[in-house]
This record gives structure tokens, C-alpha cells and sequence, in this order.
């Protein structure tokens, strides 16, 4: 524990830490006399006497021990806060783990987080690939990103990046070929490339202008596991499927594909940064959540 000069409560404390008044002192780079009017104010302030005194030797009083338990407790968490405000301007440095979903990482998040790695050297970076809630309370992530409606979690903040939209889209050429499309009962007339979910075929779900919602069970030709097969599937311009705007975002762009009934599509997901509650956070914390913000606000 630091002992600050000039302060009554860290002369007292000092007094009790090295036994008695000369000693402490020595330690504070005062004067007998000063450490003794020191003292003395928290006599009078607290209206009771903190040592008992001879000409040999100060014996802590009762009443001292529970004032003194009582300081250091308050005083070793001024030291700890202390620090960590010191930490937030310094440089991002240590060792940061990251949890993010497979795809969504892959093509959004780590391209993020690495440049940091570039830009800070004395900062390390440990990325995960998982879906699961259970590892911000585990201890082993320090920082996650996660698709879909979070739990009620005490503890762990939330950091909003976006919201998942989902596109049903296919190439120009595929139209092209196809019967005109303007609902949708129209899909029935066309090849619908489905997402597999537990074993059948994920339902697309949508809402209609008068608030009606809809499923639909796509009846499909090709039924593949994941966004990532769902979407070479269609560039290739083997039908209509459902994916992620952020994961053909250029695409529809450059009109390389082609989205319909944008305007009837649900399904959309909220797309969050989360890390559990401190004091103080850390530099390398607020920096990372700083460049997930960046990367997100473009896509979604």
C-alpha cells in the first residue's frame, strides 16, 4: 500500500504499518512533531484516541484497529482504481480473447481485429469460432459478437453493431429465364435453394402489407448447410435462396445478383458486442469494440 505525505489518514496508517511514530516519520519524510499533529486532528475529529502513549512505545487503541481495518480497506481500493485509470491512456497491450460466429467472423470481424494487431505490436489477439452464450461467463472470452436475441444476462454489456438482414436473391441470368415474380405465391414457379436447419429445410418467413405474417417451407431442389453453400449456389444461378445482405452485399451492388420482395422478407436478426461489466475497461477492450463498430457500420 502507498502512503501519501501530508495526508492524515496515510500518516496514521503509517504509524500502524511501522509501529510507531518516529518510524513512521522516517518513512514519510517528516518531522516527529508533524506525524504527532497528524494524529492528533483525527483524535479530535473522531472524538476518540487512536493510540495509547508512553515515552517508549504508541499501542493502538480498539478503537484504532476498527478505524484502521476501515482505512486500508478504502485506501487499497483508491490504489486499485487508480490504476486502472492510469491503464486506459496507455497503450493497448496484453492479450485479448475474441469470440465471434463462424462466417460472420470470418469475413467481417477478424479482418478487423488483425489490423489492430498491425497497427498496436505490443497487443495480442486470440480469435474463437462459436455460437454459444455460455463463453462470456466461463472466463475464457473476453469480447463476443453474437447473431440473434440475447438472453437476460446480468453482468454482460451489449454493444448494438446492427441487424442481420436477410435477402432472397438470384443472378440476372436466372430471371432471365424465369417466370416474372411479383409475390409471393409466384415462388411455387420457381427453383428455391433452402437452407438445411436441424435436419430440414429452414422456413422463410414474411410479412405481408396488411401485417399478416407467413411462413413458407421452401419446396427445394437443393438443400444446403449453410449460408456460405446457399450463396454459391445461387451466384452460380441454380435458383432463389435466402441469405445474409452483409454476405452478397458487393454483389448486389455491382448487380451481379438481383433481391426480391425486399419490402415482405422477416427474419432479421439483431447482431451485438458483448463483454462482461468492470469498474474501468481496457484500453485493449475499448479499442476492439471500437473497431467492430467501424467494420460493422458499413455492412448492415
Amino acid at each position: 500500500m502507498r502512503h501519501y505525505p501530508g495526508d492524515d489518514i496515510g500518516v496514521f496508517l503509517a504509524v500502524c504499518d511501522s509501529g510507531n511514530f518516529t518510524a513512521a516519520a522516517n518513512l514519510l519524510g517528516l518531522t516527529p512533531s508533524a506525524v504527532t499533529k497528524a494524529i492528533q486532528r483525527l483524535e479530535n475529529r473522531l472524538k476518540t484516541p487512536l493510540f495509547t502513549r508512553t515515552t517508549r512505545q504508541q499501542t493502538i487503541t480498539a478503537e484504532g484497529v476498527i478505524y484502521r481495518d476501515a482505512c486500508r480497506a478504502a485506501r487499497l481500493e483508491v490504489d486499485r482504481v487508480e490504476m486502472l485509470l492510469a491503464s486506459i491512456t496507455a497503450e493497448p497491450a496484453g492479450q485479448l480473447a475474441v469470440s465471434v460466429p463462424p462466417l460472420l467472423g470470418a469475413q467481417v470481424i477478424t479482418p478487423a481485429l488483425l489490423a489492430l494487431c498491425q497497427q498496436w505490436p505490443q497487443l495480442s489477439i486470440s480469435i474463437s469460432a462459436s455460437v454459444e452464450m455460455a463463453d462470456l461467463f466461463d472466463g475464457s472470452v473476453d469480447l463476443a459478437v453474437r447473431v440473434g436475441e440475447l438472453p437476460d444476462a446480468a453482468g454482460i454489456v451489449a454493444k448494438r453493431l446492427g441487424t442481420q438482414r436477410i435477402v432472397l436473391c438470384g443472378t440476372p441470368g436466372y430471371f432471365a429465364q424465369s417466370p416474372p415474380l411479383h409475390g409471393i405465391d409466384d415462388l411455387q414457379r420457381h427453383t428455391l435453394i433452402g437452407t438445411l436447419k436441424e435436419g430440414y429445410a429452414a422456413p422463410w418467413h414474411f410479412q405481408l402489407a396488411d401485417k399478416t405474417h407467413r411462413v413458407m417451407t421452401p419446396d427445394t431442389r437443393l438443400l444446403l448447410d449453410g449460408a456460405l453453400l446457399t450463396v454459391n449456389a445461387i451466384k452460380e444461378g441454380y435458383g432463389l435462396g435466402r441469405v445474409p445482405y452483409w454476405l452478397v452485399k458487393e454483389e448486389l451492388e455491382r448487380g451481379l445478383l438481383v433481391s426480391v420482395l425486399d419490402e415482405v422478407i422477416t427474419g432479421h436478426l439483431p447482431i451485438h458486442a458483448l463483454w462482461r461489466a468492470t469498474p474501468v475497461m481496457l484500453p485493449r477492450l475499448r479499442l476492439a469494440i471500437d473497431a467492430l463498430i467501424a467494420a460493422t457500420a458499413a455492412q448492415f
